[in-house]
């Protein structure tokens, strides 16, 4: 195991010094990973979406050619406010065409920052912009790039789930054991040309699934004439602020206060492995001078666990996951049909949108809800047709904006109402404040919302958010919110209504552009079931969280960056002991800037109290996939990423090498999932052919 281990870091050690010598170059020194990290909030939990990383990466693979781009191009993107966008497009508009990003300096609302971020999924490309106004297919097709990617996971370990299908039959019922082996495989192809015809095909096998479990194909094009946008195949749908529908990204609370955005980007292709949560069908825009008009269509069926009657569905499986027996009893149990539009006028600062979805399901909806502990699904879907729609808003005054959404939503079972908004002021060039309120009803059901909250659905929840942006000091930045919270009906492991707050503060200092320092404090405090001993019935305390952050980044020289990071959680509930943990990593990263050849190593040490005091990191990993981690007990994790590339800037090999060791488990895991052991070392390897 170490000889192997030892061959495989050594062979890209190798790799990297042949192919990776050329001279540098100055220019940004921000990579993906270092996006990725700033999104995701270190990787911690609840900060972000993870199908909005995989979605922004997209991006980050086919930039948009800047000249070209329009307000919803830019708008996409969490890192810029409106009034930042708005700036660009006004630069643009007088000083087009861009001839190099570096011009960005000039639009003044935008920080260094954000120049840096724009440069990961912008470019200025003159040969595109002389060929737009020839949209025969044939150029197209000439002019399209195709990118490939291959990846296989292989694990140093045996999974109990596999031991089992070497002393048992084939025919283990349920849980006892995994069908296939324990590789995970996926394969990616993609075609753009122009950023207006796109195509792509994804396939997906997940480690313990046999064969290939899931698969997905879009095709799309925007901006031919009067259509904006047509899809056929696989895709997400966005509109308003995501009451009524939402299948694409949802911002953190730290991100959302600080770029709130006006309206959703409406059809957008789903081209990640993720296997739930977009649509199946077709769906086209159309821009009329002030008008856009959408409709969309789709049929797809989704994985259900059915009542004992076998009449009806209990609850969605979402997870993607037919390893056993059972959960592949479970694979396509439900059919689903969403039909649905969206009317969007604007003009001179106003914006009106006003969305409908309708939403059948071949076999209806039965949440058990026949105990005090399983009282909170009351309120859950109930039934087969589901009716939403909603009226949206946005108002831009000088440096004032408002936005918002209200929604209806109607069933046999039951109605209600949901409604979101904010209000932004821009008070100078260097504060901004951002207040947002919520109302979602307890009996508002929106199979397909998703917006900002606490709760993963647009349900049972009430809030008031405020928060302060504020570049006043010379290279600092600093970003606070206070967050208060009602859910008027009861919540898993609640049994009344009960509320909560959540704060925030984060500053970052960097006094050059070789050192950068960030600290962050998170606190979070929400009521929960509290037996006391003898009681029959529990009572409401407050669970309390803390988080603290601190990360030091220096770059040594023109290749080599360092950052040093410690992160601290302290959770309170009632007389319980305190859970605790505490991490400390350090990280060196090689790059050249010039031809992407990267090497990254990665050290951490955690200790905690058990599960409550998990701490999370963001670690370097494959394109197209997530790199944030939670550990918890006491140990060490090592990690080596590198990207080679092997033949100029068209075929890549990556690769990622895990180790986890435990000083004080004997095991690692439960059920089929345990690894009789207190280590485990995985390897990821990547192809990436780009032509």
């Amino acid at each position: 195991m170490k000889s192997s281990l030892f061959f495989i870091i050594s062979l890209f050690l190798i790799a990297g010094n042949a192919f990776c010598q050329s001279h540098a170059q100055e220019g940004t020194r921000m990579t993906w990973e270092d996006f990725a990290e700033w999104a995701s909030d270190g990787g911690e939990e609840e900060s972000i979406d993870e199908e909005m990383l995989l979605q922004l990466y997209e991006l980050h693979a086919n930039p948009i050619n800047i000249n070209e781009a329009t307000k919803e191009d830019l708008s996409i993107l969490p890192f810029l406010s409106e009034e930042q966008v708005e700036g660009i497009m006004k630069y643009l508009k007088h000083n087009s065409p861009m001839q190099s990003m570096g011009e960005l300096m000039y639009v003044s609302n935008l920080g260094k920052r954000e120049r840096d971020m724009l440069r990961l999924f912008a470019i200025v490309d003159q040969e595109a912009l002389a060929h737009r106004q020839k949209p025969s297919l044939e150029e197209f097709l000439r002019r399209g790039k195709h990118e490939m990617a291959w990846r296989t996971d292989i694990p140093f370990y045996t999974k109990e789930g596999y031991k089992k299908q070497t002393t048992a039959s084939d025919h283990l019922p349920n849980n006892k054991a995994y069908l296939g082996d324990r590789f995970h495989h996926s394969f990616r192809y993609a075609f753009s040309s122009n950023n207006q015809l796109m195509a792509g095909l994804q396939m997906e096998k997940d480690a313990g699934e046999k064969g290939v479990d899931y698969w997905s194909m879009y095709f799309m094009v925007r901006d031919m004439g009067i259509v904006k946008r047509a899809i056929l195949g696989n895709y997400k749908v966005n509109f308003g602020l995501g009451l009524a529908i939402n299948s694409g990204m949802k911002f953190g609370k730290s991100m959302m206060m600080n770029s709130v955005k006006e309206m959703g980007a409406g059809f957008s292709k789903h081209s990640s492995l993720t296997e739930t949560g977009h649509f199946t069908g077709t769906a086209i825009s159309f821009q009329l001078k002030h008008w856009e008009i959408s409709a969309f269509g789709s049929h797809r069926k989704e994985d259900g666990t059915l009542n004992k009657e076998m009449t009806g569905v209990t609850s969605l499986k979402k997870d993607g996951m037919h390893r056993t027996t059972l959960e592949k009893s479970r694979k396509g149990n439900l059919g689903v049909s969403n039909w649905g539009g969206n009317i969007h006028w604007e003009n001179n600062g106003l914006k009106l949108s006003t969305t409908i979805v309708f939403t059948h399901f071949d076999m209806p909806l039965t949440p058990q809800y026949t105990t005090p502990s399983t009282l909170y699904r009351y309120y859950n879907a109930t039934g087969q047709n589901f009716l939403v729609g909603s009226i949206a808003y946005s108002y831009r005054y000088k440096r004032w904006l408002i936005n918002g959404e209200t929604a209806y939503s109607d069933n046999k079972q039951q109605n209600g109402m949901a409604s979101l908004n904010a209000v932004r002021w821009n008070v100078n060039d260097y504060n901004t404040l951002m207040l947002i309120g919520r109302y979602y009803g307890a009996r508002f059901v929106s199979i397909n919302g998703k917006s900002f909250g606490e709760n993963s659905s647009v349900q049972n929840e009430e809030g008031l958010s405020l928060g302060w942006t504020s570049r006043t000091f010379t290279n600092m930045e600093i970003s606070t919110y206070v967050d208060v919270m009602y859910f008027p009906w009861l919540k898993h492991g609640v049994s009344n209504s009960s509320n909560g707050v959540e704060g925030m503060m984060q500053v970052e200092y960097s006094p050059n552009s070789k050192w950068s320092l960030q600290a962050r404090y998170r606190i979070k405090s929400k009521q929960k079931d509290y037996k006391m001993n003898g009681e029959a019935s529990p009572i409401l305390l407050y669970k309390t969280d803390q988080n603290f952050k601190l990360q030091l980044s220096h770059i040594l020289s023109e290749y080599i960056t360092l950052r040093t990071m410690m992160t601290g959680v302290t959770s309170h509930f009632a007389s319980n002991t305190d859970d605790y943990g505490i991490l400390f990593s350090e990280s060196i990263r090689w790059q050249n800037p010039k031809n992407h050849c990267r090497f990254d190593l990665g050290l951490t040490y955690f200790n905690t109290s058990g599960y409550n005091g998990r701490v999370y990191q963001y670690e370097p990993s494959l394109l197209y996939s997530y790199g944030s981690s939670s550990f918890y007990d006491k140990g060490i994790r090592a990690t080596f990423v590198a990207s080679v590339p092997m033949v100029k800037q068209s075929f890549f090999i990556n690769t990622k090498l895990g180790i986890t060791k435990y000083f004080n488990r004997s095991a690692i895991g439960s059920g089929l999932e345990m690894i009789d052991d207190n280590h485990r070392e995985d390897l990821q390897v990547q192809l990436r052919w780009k032509f």
